[in-house]
């Protein structure tokens, strides 16, 4: 039926590191299922990476691009 009772979706992270050492996941590949009946808003995943370099440069931070040429849509069901 539409719409369909399940997907398989592929996320791609760009990495972008301005120092010696890059950051490294503590999984990767990283793959997830997730449950039916999430409420809209709670978070769904997490993500975790380190960094070898000292001080400031071992700062991690994160953020969602999204392209504005993105074929990904998000549907709820």
């Amino acid at each position: 039926g539409q719409p369909p009772l399940s997907t398989f979706r592929t996320l791609s992270v760009d990495v972008s590191d301005v120092n010696d050492n890059k950051p490294e996941f503590s999984q990767n590949p990283m793959e997830l299922y997730l449950t039916e009946n999430n409420i809209p808003g709670n978070s769904i995943f997490c993500v975790s990476a380190s960094d070898k370099d000292l001080g400031d440069n071992a700062a991690v931070h994160y953020h969602l691009v999204r392209e504005e040429s993105s074929q990904m849509k998000i549907t709820a069901f």
